[in-house]
């Protein structure tokens, strides 16, 4: 599992579940870092996100790390994974 999602041509993937286009359904993007503020202007408390962008149909995904501890508090699950692809792969 990763910790943070390169910024490279790959298939990502949340939970054991591939990321899939909703509009053309492939599933090889470009991820990125996106960040919000969440409390009032000037605080500057930002959240991490991340948005895909397909590499088919050019389509954004936005999607949050779920990645955290169990149920019971004894395991920290990673939540992605990432393959990266060379050019050449889809």
């Amino acid at each position: 599992m990763v910790e943070d999602l390169s910024c490279k041509k790959s298939k990502i993937i949340i939970l054991g579940k591939p990321l899939v286009c909703r509009f053309c359904a492939h599933n090889v993007f470009i991820p990125y870092s996106t960040y919000m503020n969440v409390e009032d202007p000037g605080i500057e408390v930002y959240y991490q996100n991340y948005s895909a962008v397909c590499m088919k149909c050019g389509c954004v995904t936005q999607f949050w790390d779920p990645s955290g501890p169990n149920i019971d508090g004894t395991d920290y699950i990673w939540a992605f994974d990432q393959v990266l692809l060379s050019s050449a792969e889809e």
